[in-house]
């Protein structure tokens, strides 16, 4: 079906979700690493989007889960029925329920920091990995995880807690605060060289904690990787790295944009055209920064697909009462009119799930399976965001007080 009659039938806003992408993507990402590092395995990591047709792919083409809390703990072994010794938990917060969760099932838990420890273990825990805080790619320190001259005191703790440490873990942030301008800055993907540095920091941490005892069987990377057709650099870089330091054991991955970026767009529908007192052509549209709220730091590649023609820049905004509901400050687009649709491509990463019910409720969501486009999610009912609220506009006994009784009062 062309673009304008998916909008037509389930309306615009849209996302478009195309699994066979994902799906590619996944085995094209674990085909190069393997073909570098045998004993690699990939966790796809839920909070970049959990679109279930993505998540139900990921099981069933082979893949573990990573997730950051007790909601997506639950998707990964309730719902897409993930074996939990296959899940790892990662996150800075993990609250006690679900640590009780991950006791139970078996996975394995990264530990953000010493203090967790003992929490960890009396939840019942006991598969342990350690992760290491990193500098960030802005030169800052990160918030995440446990100096490296800490590591080693962070194990012993962990063995006298009856824990088994089983992994050492890292990830090099994407986005971070640029400590000059105080502003979100987005460096995707890490170039090979600081992945390398990563693992060969890991894999020496973890020949030090073999001598004191500990059997490190695993290194997990994280994410921050490029898309597979461009990781290849990286795959062998890293293992080279391992190699030189004598490790020689299970690669853990957990990619998250490589796999997920590509793999949607999001369709919407120019409401509005209107020339600003500059003189710049302005775009208003049904979708902003409440869909697409990276565009507040990197403005996403739009398309008129239906229309061709010589281009100039637009300013491209959306529906919200707000100065910064701007998707895109200088696109390149064809002379447009109203009602028609425009594309944001490649917004798969962290848009979907960081998207909210700011303005209209969230819209319908079409994946694409071989070749074929079908209903995924329903786009939400006003009722959605009120369900649950149980507040009542007035008691049986109160007298209701119209808005011309307040005034004249």
């Amino acid at each position: 079906m062309k673009l304008g009659e998916l909008i037509a039938e389930h309306g615009s806003p849209l996302w478009l979700a195309d699994v066979d992408r994902f799906r590619v993507n996944l085995c094209d990402f674990r085909t190069a690493w393997r073909e570098q590092w045998p004993d690699t395995r990939v966790a796809y990591s839920y909070k970049t989007n959990r679109l279930l047709a993505f998540l139900q792919a990921a099981e069933l083409d082979g893949a573990c889960a990573e997730v950051v809390c007790e909601a997506e703990y639950r998707l990964a072994a309730g719902v897409v029925e993930t074996a939990p010794r296959s899940i790892v938990v990662d996150g800075p917060a993990k609250p006690d329920s679900l640590l009780a969760r991950a006791g139970a099932g078996g996975s394995l838990v990264l530990a953000d920091s010493a203090a967790e420890l003992e929490r960890a273990a009396a939840h019942g825990v006991r598969r342990i990995g350690l992760r290491v805080a990193l500098q960030s790619f802005t030169g800052a320190r990160t918030r995440f995880g446990i100096p490296p001259g800490e590591v080693a005191a962070a194990a012993r703790a962990a063995a006298g807690l009856g824990l088994s440490v089983e992994a050492l873990s890292t990830h090099l942030v994407s986005t971070d605060f640029d400590p000059r301008t105080g502003r979100v800055v987005v460096s995707w993907p890490r170039p090979p060289d600081e992945h390398a540095r990563a693992a060969r920091t890991l894999a020496e941490l973890a020949a030090d904690l073999e001598a004191d005892g500990h059997a490190i069987a695993m290194i997990d990377l994280g994410g921050g990787f490029p898309s597979a057709q461009h990781v290849h650099r990286h795959a062998r870089a890293v293992a080279d790295v391992l190699r030189q330091a004598g490790f020689d054991g299970i690669l853990l991955l957990e990619p998250g944009r490589a796999l997920a970026a590509d793999a949607v767009d999001l369709a919407f529908t120019v409401v509005a055209i209107k020339t600003l007192a500059d003189g710049c052509r302005c775009l208003v549209c049904d979708a902003g920064t409440n869909l697409l709220p990276g565009a507040l730091s990197a403005p996403p590649r739009l398309e008129a697909p239906d229309r061709r023609g010589v281009s100039s820049l637009a300013l491209v905004t959306g529906p919200l009462c707000l100065n910064v509901d701007v998707l895109h400050p200088r696109a390149e687009l064809p002379v447009l009119k109203p009602g028609d649709a425009l594309v944001a491509r490649g917004v798969g990463a962290y848009q979907h799930a960081c998207s909210t019910q700011f303005g209209e409720p969230r819209p319908a969501v079409l994946t694409c399976e071989r070749g074929r486009w079908r209903l995924h999610q329903h786009a939400e009912s006003f009722e959605v965001p009120t369900d649950g609220d149980h507040c009542q506009a007035a008691a049986e006994n109160t007298s209701r007080i119209t808005y011309s009784e307040r005034g004249a009062r």
